[in-house]
């Protein structure tokens, strides 16, 4: 099957069939394929339609365990009173939520109290993405109770449900001046997370809880040296192959196609390296995204830019571009991500915004509208552990998760954030400001992880650093103070 497939082949093929299991499966997955060719959209359609002055906030990773909203601090509540006054709030909720009295389910990772998802509210925000690798800390019971808890709260949450339709599709918010949508993905970072992924619900098969999960193949450049000493090393294998009864089939390989070098018995963590060409660099990882996953995520923004009056497109992503990098503090997108954002800008969407690295990322104004390929961590309570809270160990602080929390990487990076504020004026954007905040870097551990505003000369550091990483967009960012600026023309 092909995506140049046209309607009427496909209502044919599908009337005429035999009715059968495989034809109606067949059938459903043509149909999804067919609707990439639809013809665009009506031009009244395509536009952000909010009137007037439109502000959107948007803030990076909510790893948050207990409610702060009520905190006096006048730096803390500077920071909420950013996302209250915005006309849409949007975060990424990281982990889940729980009445951990009454909780049945395994409590394992990131779960936070269930006053939570009130608080949040209480803080400003809107809508979240769900579409994160720790939605099952707590497996499907987590995942539920979360969700629940966010609906009672009145946040509007999407990339996350009962199965892939539910969580693929975009979710909508009526506020004052218009209709919002966000849609949820997620790149699963190691083999074992493709568990997250929800599955399609067709007629009684399947439909797995889970997320939607953008799933890639990747490959890494290397040298003609460094090839010709991988073929040794494969060719000394190889040459043991006739010992095996069943031995694993044997792909030719070549620099340009890339040699598939075996690293474990099951298959499932072995790469494929092929070698750089001019221009590239060895140890630049090459994603190719799963075409299916991205057909599915453009059609629901193209959708939901035919319902919504503003569409944001919430991605949770944590590769980086080489081997070298460690992959949570990874600073720039690798290409498939800035493709994933141009790409969903170009369905539909009004904003991007990524998150997952554990740092901050650059900006990009494309076609009009921005693109945040990392905001960080907005809240960061990641020390907030379970067995210590709940009496079951000793409260240490040379335990490594309290490492994670405070000096993640040997760098304080990870309690570094913004808050970004997009203006619009009649559908346009104007201008985004950028306000850093800091996560208690030099505060106890009560208070750690809670963002406030950044004082002047660490604001400015972390100004500098967004503007040096955007610089390969030709973002320019005027320093105000302790305030960030882009004026878009």
């Amino acid at each position: 099957m092909h995506a140049s497939i046209n309607n009427n082949h496909l209502a044919n093929y599908c009337k005429n069939a035999v009715n059968t299991t495989f034809v109606m499966l067949s059938c459903l997955a043509m149909s999804a394929i067919a609707q990439t060719n639809l013809p665009p959209l009506n031009e009244r359609d395509t536009a952000m339609t909010m009137p007037g002055e439109f502000n959107f906030a948007s803030v990076g990773d909510l790893m948050i365990r207990r409610p702060a909203s009520q905190l006096a601090d006048p730096e803390v509540q500077a920071v909420f009173e950013l996302l209250r006054e915005a006309d849409l709030t949007v975060g990424n909720m990281e982990g889940e939520l729980a009445n951990l009295k009454e909780f049945n389910g395994p409590l394992n990772g990131f779960v936070g109290t269930h006053e939570v998802a009130i608080d949040l509210k209480a803080m400003g925000f809107d809508m979240v993405n769900r579409a994160q690798n720790h939605l099952l800390d707590a497996e499907f019971a987590g995942m539920f109770s979360t969700n629940a808890l966010l609906d009672d709260a009145g946040i509007v949450h999407a990339g996350s449900g009962k199965n892939l339709q539910e969580a693929a599709a975009p979710a909508f918010l009526e506020i004052a001046k218009g209709r919002a949508a966000l849609i949820g993905m997620h790149a699963p970072i190691f083999p074992e997370h493709r568990r997250l992924a929800a599955t399609s619900l067709i007629g009684n098969l399947g439909g797995r809880p889970g997320l939607n999960m953008l799933n890639y193949q990747e490959t890494i450049l290397i040298s003609q040296e460094q090839f010709d000493a991988l073929q040794q090393v494969r060719e000394g294998f190889l040459q043991y192959r006739d010992n095996y009864d069943n031995p694993r089939p044997v792909a030719n390989v070549s620099p340009t196609t890339g040699i598939n070098f075996p690293a474990s018995s099951s298959g499932r963590n072995d790469p494929t390296y092929r070698v750089a060409e001019d221009g590239e660099i060895p140890g630049t990882v090459v994603y190719r995204m799963d075409t299916g996953d991205l057909d599915r995520i453009l059609r629901n923004i193209r959708n939901a830019r035919q319902y919504g009056d503003f569409v944001i497109a919430g991605a949770h992503i944590h590769q980086s571009q080489s081997v070298m990098e460690l992959q949570h503090l990874s600073t720039r997108p690798p290409d498939f991500y800035v493709e994933l954002a141009h790409r969903a800008i170009d369905a539909g969407a009004d904003a991007f915004v990524g998150t997952g690295v554990q740092t901050l990322r650059g900006i990009e104004i494309y076609n009009g509208k921005p693109i945040f390929y990392g905001l960080g961590e907005f809240f960061r309570e990641a020390q907030w552990e379970l067995p210590v809270v709940l009496g079951n160990t000793d409260a240490n602080q040379r335990r490594g998760m309290q490492q994670f929390a405070r000096n993640f990487g040997g760098s304080t990076e990870s309690l570094e954030s913004l808050v970004a504020i997009s203006h619009y004026e009649d559908g346009e954007l104007t201008e985004v400001r950028l306000y850093p905040t800091e996560l208690g870097i030099d505060g106890p551990d009560s208070r750690l992880g809670i963002p406030r505003i950044a004082e002047l000369q660490h604001a400015q550091q972390i100004l500098q650093r967004v503007e040096r990483l955007s610089d390969q967009w030709g973002t320019e960012i005027v320093i105000e103070g302790s305030v960030g600026i882009i004026h878009v023309r």
